[in-house]
């Protein structure tokens, strides 16, 4: 259980203690900074600890995003400070550093937890500040400062902050539009439930697998039942991404299902959409399998291209110019949105069409606006890349080789021919993967279906 340290003399009528129980914290006070490192020192180093001022005034949810979020090894809000293991030695020393300057005198004329912070910041340690917009958080000096400071809490419905949050800044425009707009509030009453994100995430892939059989028998009851599960699993596939940041409930495992299932749920969908169109006897499989390819091609390539550029400075191409230009009529801001054909878009185009047209219809569709986003995107990456300045670094292999899943032949393989490979030219690795492609494509263009 996470230890919140209450530090300071305590101030009548505040809450500050009931809200810190509410965020699942046990409460302990300290009157000063020597009493504060003692009660530091017992609290098991593989658990969460805050420090929290006493006079502390401001929004539940301004706690909620400075002392909870599992992200961030050391964040902070005014009068707050939070550690999680990986950053409890520099909390430790920070507040040592405090206790032996101030010689563990009272801190009611100051507030402890932002000494603390600026102890961090001095020792280089990364302090996460998390963006508070309207929601206040704050120590007053004074009474008058706390009256003042209580009436801009009352001012402001953190939970209305809170369901605004938890939707994305920059979405798809059908996204945005048809589906944040109560998807949200769907993710609160999973949060008052107790329901996690990956609960909900394997939810959605249960209803796009229904909508995937639904769509495998063929009928067009069948393929209309298909379309309407698609969309609910979509708006599943939001829930879960707003419940992660209504609930601050984010987890490496919890990034990975998503991803993971997204593609899971659109190919299995497409597999299903052939099954059916073979029913009727229309062979698609074809089709089912380019938009498959095309669009792993896409995620691979949107993926890699995203982490060569993590630390890429500003662009000062044309291309970007005319882009930022674009930015400030909101219109074109949707339209670019939308041809590139997020997943949003692109599941909702797959429902409707399967709903009231074909198989076939869907997948030529799907396998032109796909084709036309990918030469786009493509085409604007090029142009930014002439001119954007970036160090060259492996980031990008790193994290392809990571999500790779070899499996133990391939890994054996690797080991094997590891040192061989590298006394070969450059161009040596990928012209063998083009060979071997092409003996697959060529044995499939020169044989029978069999």
């Amino acid at each position: 259980m996470p230890t919140a340290i209450l530090t300071g003399q305590p101030v009548p009528g505040s809450s500050i203690e009931g809200d810190l129980r509410s965020l699942g914290f046990e409460v302990r006070t300290a009157a000063d900074a020597a009493e504060a490192e003692t009660l530091l020192a017992q609290v098991p180093g593989d658990q969460r600890v805050a420090i929290v001022d006493a006079r502390f005034v401001g929004h539940l949810h301004a706690l909620r995003l400075g002392l909870t979020d599992p992200r961030f090894p050391l964040a902070a809000v005014p009068g707050a400070v939070t550690a999680q293991p990986a950053g409890r030695q520099a909390l430790t020393r920070a507040v040592a550093r405090e206790n032996s300057s101030g010689g563990g005198t009272a801190v009611a004329v100051d507030s402890l937890a932002d000494r603390v912070v600026t102890a961090l910041d001095a020792d280089g340690a990364a302090v996460h500040r998390p963006e508070l917009g309207s929601l206040v958080a704050t120590v007053p000096g004074d009474p008058q400062a706390r009256n003042e400071a209580r009436q801009a809490v009352a001012a402001v419905d953190d939970e209305a902050v809170r369901l605004k949050s938890a939707v994305k800044a920059r979405d798809g425009f059908f996204t945005t539009f048809f589906i944040s707009p109560y998807s949200r509030y769907i993710a609160r009453w999973c949060a008052r439930r107790g329901l996690t994100p990956n609960q909900v995430t394997t939810a959605s892939l249960i209803t796009a697998l229904i909508a995937a059989g639904c769509a495998a028998t063929g009928t067009r009851g069948g393929f209309v039942a298909a379309g309407i599960l698609l969309i609910a699993s979509f708006v599943l596939d939001c829930t879960d991404g707003q419940l992660a940041r209504y609930s601050l409930q984010y987890s490496t495992l919890g990034a990975w299902l998503d991803a993971t299932f997204d593609r899971a749920k659109e190919y299995a969908y497409y597999a299903g959409l052939a099954l059916g169109a073979a029913r009727g006897g229309d062979d698609v499989w074809a089709l089912a399998l380019g938009a498959m390819v095309l669009q792993t091609c896409r995620h691979v390539v949107d993926f890699s291209f995203n982490e060569a550029n993590h630390d890429a400075t500003a662009n000062t191409s044309p291309t970007a110019a005319l882009s930022d230009k674009l930015d400030s009529v909101g219109w074109t801001v949707w339209v670019r949105r939308m041809i590139v054909l997020p997943i949003g878009e692109r599941w909702a185009m797959i429902a409707v069409l399967t709903a009231l047209t074909t198989p076939r219809i869907t997948f030529y569709a799907l396998l032109i606006g796909c084709a036309f986003a990918a030469a786009y995107t493509t085409a604007g990456r090029v142009l930014r890349s002439l001119t954007r300045k970036a160090n060259r670094t492996d980031r990008a292999a790193t994290a392809l080789a990571d999500l790779a899943d070899s499996g133990p032949l391939a890994e054996g393989f690797a080991a094997a021919f590891r040192n061989p490979a590298r006394r070969l030219p450059g161009f040596a690795v990928p012209a063998l993967a083009l060979l071997g492609a092409a003996a697959v494509v060529a044995t499939s263009v020169f044989t029978g279906p069999a």
